[in-house]
């Protein structure tokens, strides 16, 4: 059975919490693995595109600390692994990279999966549900709507440069047409969502104080439990990690093990 909306993003929350609030990084290689899961059994996640858009967003961050952290990382006091002139692999360096780099990845593969498995009413109705500020609920329903749009439109946008004689299974022509289709999606977002706003305003919107739900959405004791336990034991998890209860091993500390 599939989960209320506003459990998953309860869940959701629950899981950056954990990735952020707890320093070791087992926690997000956890959370990582279990979103890699989730998606590969989720009949309603497209497993390839999921994983192409944590590629494309969580890879050049992976490069970017590699390089930064990993072969210049600051510091006299450090355990050096190899030397490649003025660069040199530290496990200091090695051990903040791999900290950093699994937080981004793991929060990329969280959100994405939440955005592809969901949709906007889900969201706006599981933000009701969580005693949001329609306003607040209405504009993060309204962001989530944006992302069908630019893939609507961009589609589009190529299809009529590829039909006017333009190359567009070339990568490099796709950025050199992109300031172009990026522009015409800013102003057609814009204009839809002043239009969406008015015909909702003219529809009474915000009058009543809890509207109803768009579905009907699984309910009951054990939705309810899940939401209230996921949030007492991640702040449980983080007020141990906080106070040195937990005790989980640090990025150097596995470095060291392994260096060992």
């Amino acid at each position: 059975m599939r989960l209320h909306p506003a459990t998953e993003l309860v869940l959701l929350g629950c899981a950056l919490l954990l990735v952020y609030g707890v320093p070791s990084p087992l926690i997000p290689a956890a959370v990582l693995l279990s979103t890699v899961v989730g998606a590969a059994v989720s009949p309603r996640v497209r497993f390839r595109r999921w994983a192409l858009t944590l590629m494309l967003l969580a890879g050049p961050m992976l490069v970017m600390v590699g390089i930064i952290q990993g072969l210049f990382y600051p510091g006299e006091q450090v355990q050096v692994l190899a030397e490649f002139g003025p660069a040199a692999v530290t496990v200091e360096g090695l051990a903040l990279a791999i900290q950093l780099w699994l937080r981004v990845a793991a929060m990329v593969a969280v959100c994405a999966l939440f955005a592809f498995g969901s949709d906007p009413s889900r969201a706006f109705d599981g933000l009701l549900t969580l005693r949001l500020p329609l306003s607040l609920a209405y504009v993060c329903a309204a962001a989530m709507s944006l992302i069908p749009l630019a893939q609507h439109r961009v589609r589009a946008a190529l299809a009529a440069r590829a039909a006017r004689g333009w190359d567009t299974d070339r990568l490099l022509v796709r950025l050199r047409l992109l300031t172009g289709v990026l522009g015409g999606l800013l102003v057609t977002a814009i204009t839809q969502l002043d239009q969406r706003h008015d015909a909702l305003t003219q529809r009474g919107f915000g009058l009543a104080p809890r509207p109803t739900p768009a579905r009907f959405y699984p309910a009951g004791a054990g939705q309810s439990a899940l939401r209230w336990g996921a949030v007492v034991g991640s702040c449980l998890l983080v007020g141990a990690s906080l106070v040195g209860l937990l005790p989980l091993p640090s990025a150097t500390d596995l470095l060291g093990v392994l260096d060992a």
